[in-house]
């Protein structure tokens, strides 16, 4: 560095103002303290000059410094915001994966789990079947008996038949000798009392009689054809005028006889049927009784007796030759018109139901609901 001040002056620094008197004078000679004092001044000034500059130099840098930081921490947050939303999508995902995950599980556990319950049901029939005895082929008959006699009295309507088939049921049910069993015999005993106060019909019995009664009145007459019979007329011996007077007479009143018919009032008067309609009438009595019959076996009575009133009507209008055999059918006729042929028939089913429940209960088998296919194995 030069003991001469700069002549170009820069910017911020500080100006040395020199005085004139204190500029040496051309041959002038310098003093001690003077030149010291000159110098320290010129130190001073240079050294405020370049601390000047550095500070200018080092405030420009720090602003440039700042501003490089204020971006690179701004492009530092925008990439941690990126990460963070990366980061959250891929959280998103991760907890749809693992409730996926977790409803997958729970389905198959419980198909596991329908599987013990089947492989436990299937476990308990066949050491049920297993250990089978005589008591549980005897409440299998028992059973059957039972659902023979429902049947019976359902179908057949026959009485008897399904009372004899609880009496047998009831028959091995004692022979089991368990007290368990008391509620199926009080029910057994309730449908057989229910039995025995039905009314008894003999359905086959009003078949077979109607029947009857309907070929007894296709033997009936119901015309009679005029017989013609050719006499060689005989001739009176005449030997008075007086006989040939009581000959002639009697001969005229038989002429006006013949053109004259007395009927009596008391008497309704009931036309003659001609031949021609003699089929239509036994056709129309025969469809009576078969509709009787039809009827008897449905169990209809409102339709049985409005039958037999027909057929009734018809044998009292046009079979009336033949009055006594007319009349002996029309006894029979009323008679089993004024039968019962409608059956009211019990409920017999509650001692099946009850023995039913006992075998479910020492057997303790219960059937297993099949699982429910999901969604995603469909």
């Amino acid at each position: 560095m030069d003991n001469q001040p700069p002549d170009n002056k820069q910017e911020g620094s500080p100006v040395v103002i020199e005085s004139a008197n204190t500029s040496p004078k051309p041959g002038a000679q310098k003093t001690g303290p003077g030149l010291a004092l000159w110098l320290l001044t010129l130190v001073i000034a240079v050294a405020g000059v370049g601390l000047g500059a550095f500070l200018w130099q080092g405030d420009t840098a720090q602003q440039q410094s700042l501003q490089q930081s204020q971006a690179d921490i701004a492009g530092a947050i925008q990439r941690v915001d990126t990460h963070a939303d990366n980061a959250r999508n891929l959280q998103r995902q991760f907890d749809q994966q693992q409730a996926d995950s977790r409803q997958q599980q729970q389905q198959l556990l419980q198909r596991i789990d329908n599987l013990q319950q089947q492989l436990s049901s299937q476990q308990k029939r066949l050491q049920s079947l297993s250990t089978t005895d005589r008591n549980d082929w005897l409440l299998a008959e028992a059973e059957y008996l039972m659902r023979l006699a429902n049947q019976r009295l359902l179908m057949g309507k026959e009485v008897n038949g399904a009372l004899a088939l609880l009496q047998s049921a009831d028959a091995i049910i004692k022979e089991l000798d368990d007290s368990a069993l008391y509620p199926v015999r009080q029910a057994l005993a309730n449908d057989m009392a229910g039995l025995r106060a039905a009314v008894n019909i003999d359905i086959e019995g009003h078949y077979l009689q109607l029947a009857a009664l309907a070929q007894q009145a296709e033997q009936l007459q119901l015309i009679k054809l005029p017989e013609l019979t050719i006499s060689a007329p005989q001739e009176p011996k005449v030997e008075t005028w007086q006989q040939r007077l009581a000959v002639g007479f009697q001969a005229a009143l038989d002429k006006l006889s013949s053109y004259i018919q007395i009927s009596r009032r008391d008497e309704v008067y009931r036309p003659l049927l001609a031949p021609e309609y003699e089929a239509a009438v036994r056709q129309n009595v025969r469809l009576m009784f078969e509709q009787a019959q039809m009827a008897s076996l449905a169990g209809k009575q409102k339709l049985y007796e409005d039958s037999l009133s027909k057929a009734h009507h018809w044998l009292t209008t046009y079979y009336t030759l033949d009055k006594v055999s007319t009349d002996a059918v029309i006894a029979q006729l009323d008679s089993l018109q004024q039968q019962q042929i409608e059956i009211r028939l019990p409920d017999i089913s509650s001692s099946l139901r009850a023995l039913k429940n006992y075998i479910e209960t020492i057997h303790q088998v219960k059937p297993v609901q099949p699982a429910e296919p999901s969604e995603e194995s469909a």
